[in-house]
């Protein structure tokens, strides 16, 4: 077997984002039962739940390009949800 940095490159992009997105999950969840406003909180955590999906994609496929783009896209459709939940507060 060889080692490959790119490897242990997707490896711990997966973990770091596993980690935040599970982590940002668990907070989002203390905001919706503290708080009253749950469409912006569900919003939230939808968007963290897709971002830990996108690490948890790196980390259970191999090295590819396809999961890389699943993760992209999945990251990018969590940034489209956020930037609603900031135009959805300043209206």
């Amino acid at each position: 077997m060889e080692f490959h940095y790119y490897y242990i490159i997707q490896d711990i992009v997966g973990v770091l984002m596993a980690f935040i997105g599970i982590r940002m999950f668990t907070l989002s969840i203390r905001m919706i039962l503290s708080s009253k406003k749950s469409k912006n909180g569900i919003l939230i955590s939808i968007s963290y739940a897709l971002i830990t999906i996108a690490g948890i994609n790196l980390l259970f496929n191999n090295f590819g390009l396809k999961p890389w783009i699943v993760s992209i896209i999945l990251i990018l459709l969590s940034l489209l949800i956020t930037n609603i939940v900031k135009t959805d507060k300043t209206i």
